[in-house]
This record gives structure tokens, C-alpha cells and sequence, in this order.
């Protein structure tokens, strides 16, 4: 594989981008809306509990008619809100036809209010969502608009939801998620330590693929954390501790002999600098959908191959999957959950409906989003294994 350094990287995407954006027609409407599903049971990740999960849908329409979109969880923060009352109108003003030159244009003249929290979750989508209406527009995927074609990508698995469900629950699932193709499985923490170890080792007894855990901030200490895990043989632990923890990630990775990931839901842009700066991980954990969407990823494009770190990506398998498919970096990881687990609701759903031909048009990020009511029922359990494509 050719990796192109940052200048001919970007020089590359700017001329594909640039060529004949004239052409691209501007922006007529841009907005955003939540949606929430209710789960059938809660989930709990160790002192966090949620029992429904909430999506901001934000949707941009072309002048002629063309419309993208683009989704994520927005953690009860107000990201829909944000983008109708403070990215909306600068955004569809500057917008050129280009995504990247528009978002670091508005980034760089709003960067105070849009560097984090929900502004930036919804400055991502608003990116996510233009470059799909862009991409449709001109009858393409997403990564065919950047002259490339999708990879081959590591599928893995997250199982083990509700955590609630015990260690004899774990075989059946594994075996169901790998005989789809799934290369690997992940699991979330239990319902205290304890069974968070019984369910991993449940997952390794299968013998069937690699197994990761995710913490889910749920450790204080790298002690807390290095007890959990000691001596089993994982693909990587993930998130144990809270947001803004270096110190302790540091720690921690120099008591594990497994590898160290990080970053979901890190969304602020010191991501994924803090980690790579500080030597505080392994593997990066990214999700597009809040720390600056395609326009963003592309941009750090050369940072992020010379860190020399492989990316495990958060959800959205539609669009990381993509998107990974665009910048040089090796993805050690593409998740995806099956409908009724209550990991992302949303694209469970968007994967059952497949079963009643409710399919994408193979165009943009290639999503069949579902119009929903405000508020609507995530998929019952238990979780019901179904193939990634």
C-alpha cells in the first residue's frame, strides 16, 4: 500500500474535493432532531445506568434536492440543539461544496464554542452528514468520492449486553457472533468485578476468536483495573477509567502485558493528541461522530499514521467503516452490535429492518435510516446475530 505523506495526502484530497465543487449545489437546508429509544432493560456499566438511548439525526438538504445524514448517540447532551440554534446557518454560509474547507473554515472562526462537548458532537454530524449529501449527489459512496475503494476490515463483535447477563450466557453468543464472521469479540464490563472476569473468561474459554474487554470508565485506579484483567490473554482492554485520567492509563499500561486502548466518547480536540503525546496507549479508540467527523480524521491523516498506533473505531460501523477505507492508518478494529443487544439501537434497528427490504441505495455512507417518532421502543433481546453486510 502506498501511503501518501500529509502534503500529497492532503493535496490529493483537496484536488478531488475542489474539482468541480462549483458543480456541488449549496446548502438549502440543515437541521437536527433527537430521537429516543427506550431499551427493554437497562443497561448498566458499572455506577452508569441507561435505560434508553438518545440519537441526534442531523440532516442536510442540496439546493436540488439531495439530502444527507448522518446520526450518533448524543449522551443527553443537547447536540440536535446546538446545531440548529449555532452551527446551521454559519455552516450552510460558508459552505462551498468542499466539507474540509468548510469545517476548517468554521472551526477556525467558531472554535471557542465548537472545540468540544455537544457543539462539537453536532459540528461532526452536520461534517459526517454534508459529506454524504455531497458523495449522493454525484451517484457515489463516500470513500468513491475520495478516489478509493472500501479495505477489508478486521468485523468485531460487541457482545455480552445487557451486562447483567451472567458468565453462562457469554458461550452461545460468541459462537452465534463468530459463525456470521465476526473476527473477534468484545465485552463490557459485568455487574462488578467479579463477574466482569467470570464473563471473560467465558469468552476465551470458546476458544472461538480474540476477546476485549471494555471497562467502561468504570475503575479508579490502575490497581482497580490490572485486578480485573490479570494474566487472561486479550486483544486489549478498553476505557477504564473516566475521561481525563492519563496518569492512571499510563500506569496501567505499564502493568498490563496486553495492549491499552482509549478515547470513546473523548470529545474535545486534544483527542487524539493527549494520548499519543503522553504514550498512554496502545491501540486509539476514535469515533468520528464526535470528535470532528470525516473532515477531521482526514486532516490528522498524517499525525495519526506517524503515531504509529492502529485504530479501533466506536460503533457506527457504516461510517467508520468508510471512513477507515480513506485515511492511511491501520484499524486494528470495526464494531457492530446485533439487533436487540441495546449497544446502538439505532443501527440495530437499521440492520433488522433488512429483513423486510428496508435496504440503502449503495450511495453516501450507504444508510437507510428509518423516520422515526420523537420517541419510539429500541429491539427486544436477546441479541440475534446477523451478518455485517
Amino acid at each position: 500500500m502506498v501511503v501518501l505523506h500529509r502534503e500529497e495526502f492532503l493535496g490529493t484530497v483537496i484536488d478531488l474535493l475542489s474539482r468541480g465543487k462549483e458543480s456541488i449545489p449549496r446548502i438549502k437546508n440543515l437541521s437536527a432532531r433527537r430521537v429516543t429509544l427506550r431499551l427493554p432493560s437497562p443497561v448498566v456499566l458499572g455506577e452508569y445506568v441507561i435505560s434508553a438511548r438518545g440519537f441526534a439525526i442531523v440532516t442536510v438538504e442540496l439546493l436540488d434536492g439531495t439530502i444527507g445524514k448522518a446520526f450518533s448517540l448524543d449522551r443527553g447532551t443537547p447536540v440536535a440543539e446546538s446545531v440548529n440554534t449555532l452551527i446551521a446557518q454559519p455552516y450552510k454560509e460558508i459552505f462551498n461544496g468542499d466539507p474540509v474547507a468548510t469545517f476548517d473554515s468554521l472551526l477556525r472562526r467558531m472554535s471557542a464554542p465548537l472545540s468540544t462537548g455537544a457543539s462539537l458532537r453536532g459540528l461532526s454530524l452536520v461534517d459526517l452528514a454534508t459529506h454524504d449529501a455531497v458523495a449522493r449527489h454525484k451517484g457515489l459512496t463516500v470513500v468513491e468520492n475520495f478516489g478509493k475503494k472500501e479495505k477489508e476490515l478486521p468485523i468485531w463483535a460487541v457482545v455480552g449486553y445487557p451486562p447483567s447477563r451472567g458468565p453462562e450466557e457469554i458461550a452461545w453468543e460468541v459462537e452465534a457472533a463468530v459463525a456470521v464472521g465476526a473476527t473477534g469479540v468484545k465485552l463490557p464490563v459485568g455487574a462488578n468485578p467479579i463477574k466482569t472476569r467470570e464473563r471473560i473468561e467465558a469468552a476465551l474459554a470458546t476458544k472461538l476468536c480474540p476477546v476485549a474487554t471494555d471497562l467502561a470508565w468504570s475503575c479508579r485506579t490502575a490497581k482497580d483495573a490490572y485486578q480485573i484483567v490479570r494474566g487472561l490473554d486479550l486483544a486489549w482492554v478498553e476505557d477504564p477509567f473516566i475521561p481525563g485520567s492519563i496518569a492512571e492509563l499510563v500506569e496501567l499500561r505499564r502493568m498490563l502485558d496486553v495492549p491499552l486502548a482509549s478515547g470513546d466518547d473523548e470529545t474535545h480536540l486534544y483527542h487524539p493528541q493527549a494520548f499519543i503525546e503522553t504514550g498512554a496507549l496502545d491501540i486509539l479508540r476514535i469515533d468520528a461522530t464526535c470528535q470532528g467527523g470525516l473532515s477531521r480524521m482526514i486532516l490528522l491523516n498524517d499525525y495519526l499514521q506517524k503515531s504509529g498506533l492502529a485504530i479501533s473505531w466506536h460503533v457506527y460501523d457504516a461510517i467508520h467503516h468508510q471512513i477507515a477505507s480513506i485515511i492511511d492508518p491501520l484499524t486494528f478494529s470495526i464494531e457492530y452490535s446485533a439487533p436487540g443487544a441495546s449497544v446502538d439501537p439505532l443501527a440495530e434497528l437499521i440492520l433488522d429492518r433488512r429483513k423486510s427490504g428496508f435496504t440503502h441505495d449503495g450511495r453516501g455512507f450507504r444508510l437507510a435510516l428509518p423516520d422515526l417518532p420523537e420517541l419510539s421502543d429500541a429491539l427486544n433481546g436477546p441479541p440475534r446475530w446477523v451478518s455485517y453486510r
